[in-house]
């Protein structure tokens, strides 16, 4: 039957910043963790175990824009998603036909995946246009960042079926992981946490005063449709003054009133609407977020012909080329990504927020040298680089270049880059890779006696060492802390064939 590990480990690549230390404890310390937890950070009568605040983390989004918001440790992690998936019956689905929300909860023994979701949404919207006459749409402006821990604490404790042990737990949790602090304390990019977000919003789909025809909303993405324009501006004043209670803002920049899906074309850079006329069965959809272009037919994909992927590569190299037109050009090209190699120097360098996907489409690169060497080079040129890169860059090396051409300067080159970014810094030391002077930088850490990212990473970059060695140095290294200990006790558990 699942659990916890099989929604950590389901949600583990969608994440923003996913560590393999956290897998590593998780899938040999799991029964041990969840009884440290239980009996000494969540006891009173351990008043030295707590949670502790966790690292600050950035990462990118379009346009040059930052997403704050912090990497938990392995057992804040594994809390989270425990928590949640325990009382997973408290995220309910759509409140009725005329209020629907899509995704962030449990069906049918698994977590409903996003990208299932968004297209459910975008299509709804679609239908929704096409049955009223007038829509306004909006979002909240930065929502996680905003959210006040009292609040979700409070809505938590009071869903039905939630214990008292566990309403504690999470309103201490919330408040201990972000030192004290009542708001960011939301983290982003990880689904449990996700499902809180969406789940607290239901107040505004289940208040009885709003008369809007449907209301569908993803996440903080909110739509009203209705025949009656007056009915939309009453609901939207009615919302506002319902997410004021709680401090949440409606964000100007992103509320439109009646710019239906009809027209979105009209304010197409000439780029993407070529890209539409070179890929059928395409459509665009506007939600408060942007311009969304929905793939309705699955096969567009691996169907393209030979003249369609020499138009989209030409695409690629207009100097005109917006962020969301890359990232939908390279969607389509994922099958052709050896097509994308000559190209990848400009698109790292322009468009910092796709080095997620970038990552992704770079596992079936065949010529590893030469991704190895404009990898190589995009570090040494670029004169600024924000953690989210590195981060994503040092993952590619891990996953898809171990062995692969200069791979190791690439290492070492992303070690220098990262010394203000722990994290980054962090995914470095828990490659493990013995050579290029990184054991011997792992062995600082370890010997210092320090209980962070930059250890607990360095403890899981020894899982490919000598037994003996690897439990030398982590001997030493789990005396510094209690999470110290669960980090070495689950490294010196993987088996060298698992390393």
């Amino acid at each position: 039957m699942p659990g916890t590990a099989d929604f950590i480990k389901a949600d583990f690549s969608g994440t923003l910043f996913p560590m393999k230390t956290n897998l590593i404890v998780l899938e040999h310390y799991e029964q041990e963790l969840a009884e440290y937890i239980s009996t000494r950070v969540l006891s009173e009568d351990h008043p030295a175990d707590n949670f502790l605040p966790q690292q600050r983390v950035h990462a990118t989004k379009p346009r040059g824009h930052l997403r704050r918001t912090v990497k938990l440790d392995p057992v804040a992690e594994f809390f989270l998603y425990d928590v949640v998936y325990r009382n997973r019956t408290i995220f309910r689905p759509q409140a009725s036909p005329q209020r629907l929300s899509f995704g962030y909860r449990f069906k049918d023994g698994n977590h409903v995946s996003v990208h299932a979701a968004y297209m459910e949404y975008t299509a709804s919207l679609v239908e929704q246009a096409a049955n009223y006459k007038h829509r306004l749409q909006f979002d909240i402006a930065s929502y996680f960042n905003t959210l006040y821990h009292h609040d979700i604490a409070h809505w938590f404790a009071a869903s039905n079926g939630v214990t008292e042990a566990d309403a504690g737990s999470v309103g201490r949790f919330f408040r201990e992981i972000n030192a004290g602090r009542s708001v960011d304390f939301l983290p982003h990019g990880i689904y449990p946490a996700k499902m809180i977000g969406n789940e607290f919003l239901k107040l505004i789909d289940l208040s009885g005063i709003l008369k809007s025809s449907v209301i569908s909303r993803f996440m903080d993405d909110f739509n009203l449709f209705d025949n009656d324009p007056s009915v939309l501006s009453q609901d939207f004043f009615r919302i506002q003054q319902l997410l004021g209670q709680f401090g949440l803002n409606v964000n100007p920049s992103k509320t439109h009133f009646d710019k239906s899906v009809d027209n979105v074309e009209e304010t197409l850079s000439k780029l993407h609407e070529s890209l539409i006329e070179i890929v059928d069965g395409v459509e665009v959809v506007e939600g408060a977020s942007g311009f969304d272009t929905v793939d309705v037919e699955k096969e567009v994909v691996s169907g393209l012909t030979s003249q369609q992927v020499t138009s989209l590569l030409a695409l690629l190299r207009d100097d005109s080329l917006e962020e969301a037109d890359a990232d939908l050009i390279l969607g389509f090209l994922r099958s052709h990504s050896d097509d994308i190699l000559e190209h990848l120097p400009v698109l790292l360098r322009r468009f910092p927020n796709l080095i997620k996907h970038l990552y992704a489409l770079c596992a079936t690169v065949t010529d590893k040298v030469a991704l190895s060497a404009i990898i190589l080079e995009h570090l040494k040129s670029e004169s600024y680089f924000v953690e989210y890169q590195l981060f994503w860059i040092a993952c590619l090396v891990e996953d898809h270049l171990l062995g692969a051409g200069c791979y190791g300067e690439v290492l070492v080159k992303l070690y220098e880059l990262s010394q203000d970014f722990r994290i980054a810094r962090a995914k470095v030391l828990e490659i493990p890779e013995q050579g290029f002077g990184l054991k011997e930088l792992r062995s600082e850490y370890l010997k210092t006696g320090q209980s962070d990212w930059l250890s607990w990473a360095s403890a899981a970059g020894t899982r490919t060492l000598k037994q003996a060695e690897r439990n030398y140095a982590l001997d030493y290294f789990s005396k510094g802390s209690p999470i110290n200990f669960i980090v070495a006790e689950s490294v010196k558990r993987v088996e060298q064939r698992d390393a």
